[in-house]
C-alpha cells in the first residue's frame, strides 16, 4: 500500500486518523501495524493507535480479549498522563462492551493499586475511576476495599477513595450511601488537603441528592476549620448548595 509507510507519521500527528481507521478495517496487515504501535516509544503514537484499535474493535470484537491483556501491560508502563487517561478510557469502554472480561482483571488492577509504586498507583487509580464510572457492578467485593481506603493512614489512599466515590455517584446515589458515615468523619482528618477534598466530594454528592444536600449544608454551616483552603472550600460549598436549594423550590 502506497501510504503504508506513513502510518506512524499519521499516528504521531493525530491528523487523518480516519484514514488509518478505514485501512485498518479492511486490511489485516495495516491493523497489525497499528497494533504494533501500542508499544511505540512516543506516547502520542501509542495513544492514537489505541484510539484506532478501539474503533476497529467495534466491528471486530475478537480484538477485545487480547486488547485487555495489552492494556494491562501498557498501564503499568505508561509515564505520560494523556496516554494513561486514554488507556483508562479504553477500560471504561470495555467495561460496557465486554464487562465479564473486565470483571476478571478488576481484582488485579486494585491489587496493583494497593501494592504498586507511586506511578502504578496513580495509573491504576485512573483506570479504576473509569471502570467505576462506566459499570460499577464490576467492582464486587472491591467496594469494601474502597471503604477501607477511607480509614487508611495514607492521605493518598483517602484522596483516591474520594475520587472513586465521586465516580460511583455518577451512576446512582445508592452506590455511595454505604460510605457516608466514614466520608463525614474525614471532615476531621488531620490532613487539610484531605479535609478540603472531602468537602468538595460532599458538596458534589449534595448537589445530586436533595435529602443529603440538607445534611451536608447543615454540617458545613456548623463546621469550623483553622485551615484557609478548607474554609474556602466550605464557603464555596455552602454557596453552591444554598443556590441549589433555592433553585429546587
Amino acid at each position: 500500500m502506497e501510504e503504508e509507510l506513513d502510518i506512524r507519521e499519521i499516528l504521531a500527528s493525530g491528523k487523518e486518523l480516519d484514514k488509518i481507521l478505514v485501512y485498518a478495517m479492511r486490511d489485516e496487515e495495516v491493523l497489525k501495524q497499528v497494533i504494533s504501535y501500542l508499544d511505540d516509544d512516543l506516547w502520542i503514537v501509542a495513544k492514537n493507535a489505541l484510539l484506532v484499535i478501539l474503533e476497529v474493535a467495534k466491528e471486530k470484537p475478537e480484538l477485545y480479549e487480547p486488547l485487555i491483556s495489552k492494556l494491562m501491560v501498557m498501564i503499568r508502563k505508561s509515564e505520560a498522563v494523556p496516554l494513561t487517561q486514554e488507556i483508562a478510557r479504553a477500560f471504561g469502554v470495555l467495561s460496557k462492551e465486554e464487562p465479564e472480561m473486565v470483571r476478571k482483571v478488576v481484582p488485579i488492577i486494585f491489587a496493583s493499586y494497593r501494592i504498586g509504586n507511586w506511578k502504578i498507583r496513580v495509573n491504576m487509580g485512573y483506570v479504576l475511576e473509569e471502570i467505576i464510572r462506566a459499570n460499577p457492578l464490576l467492582l464486587g467485593d472491591i467496594i469494601k476495599d474502597i471503604s477501607h481506603l477511607l480509614t487508611s493512614k495514607e492521605s493518598a489512599d483517602k484522596l483516591a477513595a474520594l475520587n472513586f466515590i465521586s465516580a460511583l455517584s455518577e451512576n446512582s446515589f445508592r452506590y455511595v450511601s454505604p460510605f457516608l458515615p466514614k466520608l463525614l468523619n474525614l471532615l476531621c482528618d488531620k490532613d487539610p488537603i484531605v479535609r478540603a477534598a472531602t468537602v468538595e466530594t460532599l458538596v458534589e454528592l449534595g448537589v445530586k441528592n436533595k435529602g443529603f444536600r440538607k445534611i451536608v449544608l447543615a454540617k458545613l454551616q456548623d463546621l469550623k476549620d483553622t485551615d484557609s483552603l478548607v474554609n474556602r472550600k466550605i464557603k464555596e460549598g455552602i454557596s453552591r448548595l444554598s443556590l441549589q436549594e433555592r433553585s429546587s423550590l
